[in-house]
């Protein structure tokens, strides 16, 4: 009798137990569900936002704006543009809330089982032609387990006018303009545009649908852009084994400014391009591909490959990683190599490219301040005089990702290339599965690949030691000599130098200083100094706004023209204008001579070097 007592009762306690673990997982998991309604009236910028949620039997449930979005790596507090947050339970009894951090509302469930949270959100991406939703600045999401997101599957509808059309990376849900996501970092990272005015253009890869949504007008080329995306997705497609998804959408935005940018996501892209500049001259067209290039595959590279801190997601604050010039920069090298070799760039193009890059380097002051790793660290928190401290990360981790496959080609006999690394990154450390580890995961990867084909040459810690932790300058033609090319280097014509840079733009100047002034125009300020220039020497400032130039009144449009007719070795004086004083300063003309570079191919290259430069670029 006392052991079937005591054996009751160790099955009671298993089934308490399980209950409470059943429960503490439900806490964690448990399907949100989103809507939003377009306020009528465009102008005031609202999305009128509810989310609803299983209590699943706690006190409280914490929700929370996130503080950045995933690929942008800085701060951003999208809970500035919250107002009216409110709270009730399924009968429509108002819930009592605080506000326990700056991007967190606490709401006190009072027993309740089902909770919608309400708010209004200043929306600027919405106006009277469309509403351009991009997740993290929009959705709040229910707290888990602390900081993360509570997992589970997402649901949202929308409401808009009847005559506006929508599209989004995720798959439809069971009503009409409803979606669905399997959890909330996927959701949030599924941009949405809603409109009547934006054009869409379609292809297959793979068997998989992609669509090109243009917003705005412009004079660009849908088809070329279409066709040429295309062939570079084919391409990406077939080095990378496949494509991740069923469905991917390209949201092309036309501005009138110049250039390009993007922001990448799991099944879709972000990005910007130039409404009347896209196509002339033909360089804007070669740098929009590139930007194509680069956000899609950042699908692989990021988005799947990634270091550890960058999935899953802490919205609360910073993920520092040492490792963007590897997610970046990285990403930049195969957007080149995808183009040169899929034939939407051609051989010069990618030489051209090239250059470019290391130009840009060689040209940085901060590459011999810090190295790209710590850069990388660094950039969310991007100090004051960067532009003469740090390395670009996207530009360095891009010619790393260069000379690192040329080099693991020449170790290996061209039998393993960088191309091996990334898919055993894939394999093994791809989403879901954890990222790869910060300090040495990368390293790790190229020197096991290498390992594969050449024991004996498989230690990188010299090369990452001088040339991703260090700063030393890297030795150009020690790894283009591995494919039979010689980098060379031709110093211009002498030209006046002091060492400015201006802008009609002022930063912010001290802790009571506004944090950036635009000035009107015609005006330009210095927006910076190079260390050790005759302009620091002198005492010239960034800041300072300029006024005249040996007496002549300064004008943005004319300046650099009329200073470059100044004598090298001859006096300057600038008369500029400091926090509110004239101040003449006197400069010493310096000589600037600037260096070009360009590539040239062997005519006595091995084969092992034709072998290796035909593997990687033809």
């Amino acid at each position: 009798m006392r052991q079937v007592c005591v054996f009751s009762l160790r099955i009671a306690l298993a089934i308490t137990i399980a209950l409470a673990l059943q429960s503490a997982v439900f806490s964690q998991s448990a399907p949100v569900s989103y809507s939003v309604v377009l306020d009528k009236n465009p102008t005031t910028h609202f999305l009128h936002i509810s989310l609803q949620v299983y209590s699943n039997g706690a006190a409280s449930i914490d929700v929370a704006m996130p503080a950045w979005a995933p690929g942008a790596y800085g701060i951003q507090n999208g809970w500035r543009n919250v107002q009216e947050f409110s709270a009730s339970d399924d009968k429509g009894a108002v819930l009592k809330f605080e506000k326990v951090d700056k991007q967190t509302w606490r709401i006190n469930t009072a027993g309740s089982r089902i909770i919608t949270a309400r708010y209004k959100l200043y929306y600027r991406n919405y106006n009277d032609e469309f509403c351009y939703i991009t997740g993290p600045n929009a959705f709040m999401y229910v707290v888990g387990k602390s900081p993360y997101p509570r997992g589970g599957p997402v649901s949202i509808k929308l409401e808009a006018p009847t005559d506006w059309r929508m599209q989004t990376g995720m798959a439809p849900g069971k009503e009409p303009n409803s979606f669905v996501a399997e959890d909330y970092d996927t959701f949030i990272d599924a941009s949405i545009v809603l409109g009547k005015n934006w054009e869409q253009t379609e292809f297959s890869s793979k068997e998989i649908p992609h669509y090109i949504v243009f917003i705005g007008k412009g004079n660009f080329d849908k088809k070329k852009i279409t066709a040429d995306t295309k062939t570079a997705v084919d391409y990406f497609a077939e080095l990378m084994g496949g494509l991740p998804y069923q469905k991917y959408v390209f949201f092309f935005q036309a501005r009138r400014s110049q250039g390009s940018g993007g922001l990448e996501h799991l099944n879709s892209t972000d990005i910007s391009f130039s409404a009347y500049n896209t196509h002339v001259p033909e360089l804007n067209y070669k740098r929009f591909m590139f930007v194509v290039a680069h956000e899609f595959y950042h699908l692989w590279n990021v988005k799947r490959i990634r270091p550890a801190i960058l999935g899953p997601f802490d919205y609360t604050r910073e993920q520092n990683t040492r490792n963007l010039y590897v997610s970046e920069g990285m990403t930049s090298y195969w957007a080149a190599i995808g183009l040169k070799r899929s034939g939407v760039w051609s051989l010069q193009d990618f030489y051209d490219d090239l250059m470019r890059e290391i130009a840009t380097l060689q040209s940085s002051p901060g590459r011999k301040i810090t190295s790209v790793e710590m850069s990388s660290w660094d950039t969310w928190n991007r100090a004051d005089n960067a532009t003469n401290r740090a390395v670009d990360y996207y530009n360095k981790g891009q010619l790393i990702g260069t000379v690192l496959d040329l080099e693991i080609r020449h170790r290996t006999g061209n039998r393993r290339s960088l191309t091996d690394v990334f898919l055993y990154l894939q394999k093994n450390h791809g989403l879901p599965k954890l990222g790869f580890e910060e300090k040495r995961g990368f390293r790790d990867a190229v020197e096991l690949i290498t390992r594969e084909a050449s024991p004996a040459n498989a230690d990188f810690g010299d090369f990452f030691a001088k040339y991703v932790s260090g700063t030393e300058e890297i030795p150009w033609n020690t790894f283009f000599d591995h494919a039979g090319l010689v980098l060379e280097e031709k110093k211009g014509s002498a030209r006046p130098y002091i060492g400015i840079t201006t802008g009609n733009t002022l930063p912010g100047v001290g802790f009571f200083g506004p944090s950036q002034t635009v000035l009107p125009p015609g005006q330009i300020a210095i927006t910076n100094v190079a260390p050790g220039s005759p302009a620091e020497e002198a005492g010239l400032d960034v800041g300072d706004l300029l006024i005249a130039m040996d007496g002549d009144r300064v004008e943005g449009a004319s300046f650099d023209e009329r200073f470059n007719e100044k004598k090298i070795g001859s006096n300057v004086v600038f008369t500029v204008m400091r926090r509110d004083q004239i101040r003449s300063i006197t400069v010493t003309v310096g000589k600037e001579e600037p260096i070009t570079y360009s590539v040239k191919e062997r005519p006595d290259a091995t084969e092992n070097q034709k072998k290796i430069f035909t593997s990687w670029l033809r």
